[in-house]
């Protein structure tokens, strides 16, 4: 597997290298894949958990779409039906269309390609079932990252592995 992590924060217009948007059904596997890339070094902002009360919803998810590097979007069958978490993705295609550096990485969550929406089937997505998820995951991100927020190729432990694969 590969490690990406930022190794000083260079001056950009993002504050965070991924924002992570979902439905409330998917928290579980949306959590394990935000835990990854924070232990990778990377700032994220986690649709659910990272929420500050009293705040607005519509102008906190425009402020982060804005903010992110790269927006990974969980695509369930909950979410597919979920008319907050499409229009969330909808804003998030609109922002990658209009700003150039921002990327969407769609992961499916037993959910075929043709359940997914048209405007999303042209994008490469990830498999979160695959065995090859978290590599294929941490590659892509540090295609998109920076060159100096590249950090040098390297092994987890057996232990942390271990520990992935076992809260799928």
């Amino acid at each position: 597997m590969v490690t990406v992590g930022m190794t000083s924060p260079s001056p950009s217009r993002f504050t965070y290298d991924f924002s992570i948007w979902y439905c409330l059904h998917d928290d579980s596997i949306a959590s394990c894949i935000s835990m990854l890339l924070k232990k990778q070094g990377l700032r994220g902002y986690d649709e659910h958990q990272d929420q500050v009360a009293g705040t607005s919803i519509l102008m906190t998810a425009a402020e982060v779409i804005q903010a992110s590097r790269v927006a990974i979007v969980i695509l369930s069958a909950s979410s597919l039906d979920d008319p907050w978490c499409q229009r969330v993705v909808e804003w998030n295609l609109h922002h990658v269309i209009e700003q150039e550096g921002t990327r969407m990485i769609p992961i499916y969550v037993d959910v075929e390609k043709e359940q997914v929406p048209l405007v999303l089937r042209h994008l490469n997505e990830l498999d979160y079932r695959n065995k090859f998820f978290e590599r294929r995951l941490l590659e892509s991100l540090k295609s998109i990252m920076p060159p100096a927020g590249r950090a040098r190729a390297g092994r987890p432990s057996k232990a942390t592995s271990a520990k992935s694969r076992a809260s799928r």
